[in-house]
């Protein structure tokens, strides 16, 4: 998923976070605190290498630089290298208010939302007979010839009707080796589906357990074996949302935590990180704090004020 903006967290001092990389910013908008989540895995020295430039960059630009990571072991390279930052999974982006359970019919066997690159590896899905690939948009067939006989979006589709989608599959598929948190991964637990995962880098597995995933060899047969395991046991999507959620609100409370203690350092005052839970992640939900970087210089930054 593409983010060209910023979430505003905080506007005395400015805090924002955003998603990959650092988006151009307008005359007059200056964070005092940039919170980079990792889009993908970075988990190896010259990746990480590569960030702590980056940090050095941003003081010399006069911002403090935060680097968030996903995974357990990029955690040890960031504490290793002295980078600034914490371990939080980006997805706690994530908008629950979208992505929940529907009464939809079960059209497909499977979903896979993934953009359509090679290390997505869509040729593991072949076996999967109803089958439906969610991209930015493009030609399947001509990308992936294995997945000529799925069904797959030739334009964007907007994230409430994807939702809708996702509850019309018995299964999500997370077919990669190495990458970052992998958004579709929650969306899909949250939307009820369970998950048929290859084993991977990166920290989508966080998420992940016995009761609402299978993880399988990268094996054509083995994705489809798991896939028609959940179709004829599907799990109660209420139990996979709520405990996702659980897991998932944790994480945003220790965000929170981290961000109140920024703002008090910077003598912009306490902060209860409830509080600020309320604020960021109560209805409609973080995408109301999401700023698109065209929006940058006309934006009140007071409807943001915590």
């Amino acid at each position: 998923m593409l983010f060209d903006g910023f979430y505003i967290f905080s506007t005395e001092p400015l805090i924002v976070s955003y998603v990959g990389d650092f988006p151009p910013l307008p005359k007059g908008f200056r964070p005092k605190h940039a919170l980079q989540s990792c889009a993908g895995y970075t988990g190896r020295w010259k990746r990480i290498v590569r960030h702590k430039k980056n940090q050095i960059l941003h003081s010399i630009k006069g911002r403090k630089h935060h680097f968030m990571v996903n995974a357990a072991d990029e955690e040890v390279w960031r504490r290793r290298w002295f980078i600034r930052g914490a371990q939080f999974s980006n997805s706690l982006y994530v908008n629950e208010y979208i992505y929940k359970p529907f009464e939809q019919p079960k059209h497909y066997d499977a979903i896979y939302i993934a953009q359509l690159q090679a290390f997505k590896r869509h040729w593991l899905a072949q076996d999967i007979e109803r089958l439906m690939v969610v991209s930015y948009g493009g030609d399947l067939p001509t990308f992936c010839p294995e997945l000529a006989h799925a069904e797959y979006n030739r334009k964007f589709i907007p994230r409430p009707e994807l939702a809708k989608k996702i509850n019309q599959a018995y299964a999500g598929l997370c077919l990669s080796a190495e990458e970052g948190a992998m958004l579709a991964s929650v969306e899909y637990l949250l939307c009820g589906i369970p998950v048929v995962s290859t084993p991977s880098k990166g920290g989508r597995d966080e998420f992940f357990n016995d009761k609402n995933s299978i993880i399988v060899p990268p094996q054509t047969d083995a994705v489809a074996q798991a896939v028609k395991r959940w179709r004829e046991s599907p799990p109660d999507p209420q139990v996979i949302r709520e405990q996702t959620l659980k897991q998932l609100n944790a994480v945003r409370l220790d965000l929170c935590t981290y961000v109140a203690q920024l703002i008090e350092a910077e003598r912009g005052g306490k902060k209860d990180p409830e509080q600020l839970m309320e604020k960021y992640f109560a209805a409609p939900g973080i995408s109301s704090r999401f700023v698109h970087q065209r929006d940058l210089a006309t934006i009140e930054l007071e409807q943001f004020r915590v």
